[in-house]
């Protein structure tokens, strides 16, 4: 949303320019194209992204909207905007958001998030979504701020940015009343057969590779160990045998 350079990255990244009000409504417009898109396509429900450092969690953090005008002066204005138009075109009961309060991923900062996301949730409830999807952090903790003003289904992820990933953990979470469903990110990636591993109590224990994250070939996604001692196999590679 503003001119922000990025130092984080594979590559060096040129400075931005500020988003006009023509871009920020072509944005709008691209993300109703895909939501009608991708249910087209035969998905069941859409997600908008609204964490992780992307584009619309860049116009709610204080460090990366940095602008003078409503899209600034209410940091909000973007994401509801947002959620609004794509709700109006799929359904909301279509239509899931997920959402990092608090965040620090590439650089992000949000200093006080709480009065933030409180906004956004009271402008947000109302629209009768499919469900909000939660990450909590230790600096800020959005699960137990944020589930009393979310009347909807909450999904919580769990375990990145707090103790190692468990299935007690995800446990301790829906006993708490914090949320009514535990969504694993991570974890799936190192543990293919991790419905399993939880059902059965068996530790997750199979680090993750980052450096092989965000690659082109099978390695670092498709090559975990299995709790049986297999290992999954690609598409191509099952469709031989």
């Amino acid at each position: 949303p503003s001119p922000v350079h990025v130092k984080d990255g594979k590559a060096e990244a040129p400075t931005p320019r500020e988003m006009t009000a023509d871009d920020i409504r072509t944005a709008v417009a691209d993300h109703v194209d895909a939501a009608r898109n991708a249910l087209r396509a035969g998905f069941d429900y859409v997600e908008i992204h609204a964490a992780n450092s992307y584009l619309t969690h860049q116009f709610l953090a204080d460090n990366t909207n940095l602008r003078t005008d409503g899209y600034g002066r209410d940091r909000t204005r973007f994401a509801v905007e947002l959620v609004t138009a794509v709700a109006d075109a799929i359904g909301p009961e279509r239509l899931g958001l997920r959402l990092s309060p608090g965040n620090p991923q590439f650089g992000m900062a949000e200093r006080d998030p709480a009065p933030v996301y409180r906004r956004l949730l009271a402008a947000l409830d109302p629209l009768g979504l499919a469900y909000l999807h939660l990450t909590d952090n230790d600096d800020y903790p959005a699960l137990a701020d944020l589930r009393p003003r979310w009347r909807g289904t909450l999904i919580a992820n769990v375990g990145e940015n707090h103790e190692p990933t468990t299935g007690q953990q995800g446990e301790r979470v829906l006993a708490g009343g914090l949320a009514d469903l535990v969504s694993y990110g991570r974890a799936f990636l190192t543990h293919p057969d991790l419905p399993a591993r939880i059902a059965a109590g068996d530790p997750l224990a199979t680090p993750l590779d980052e450096a092989r994250l965000y690659t082109h070939g099978p390695e670092g996604y498709t090559d975990y160990p299995a709790l049986d001692g297999g290992r999954t196999r690609t598409p191509a590679a099952s469709a031989t045998r």
